[in-house]
């Protein structure tokens, strides 16, 4: 008599569990993380058009290759 007891709460515990964890997943899925531009790069680059944010990092990158053109000039190694 115990045995389909016991095994009818171990299969209801285990349903619940699997049903639980689902549950929990769903709501998880429709939450979408916000992520601040502010946290990975400066406010100045944030508020900048995607024009100006072009011509920032193009003006960076021509700086990087001058200096290390500089620097092979010169015969140091990189």
């Amino acid at each position: 008599m115990k045995k389909p007891i016991s095994l009818f709460f171990i299969i209801y515990f285990f349903v619940y569990a699997l049903t639980s964890c689902s549950a929990l997943r769903a709501d998880e899925l429709t939450k979408k993380p916000e992520l601040n531009c502010e946290a990975f790069v400066s406010e100045k680059i944030c508020n900048m058009t995607d024009a100006e944010r072009e011509i920032h990092f193009l003006e960076l990158l021509k700086k990087i290759l001058e200096d290390t053109l500089d620097e092979k000039k010169k015969g140091l190694d990189i």
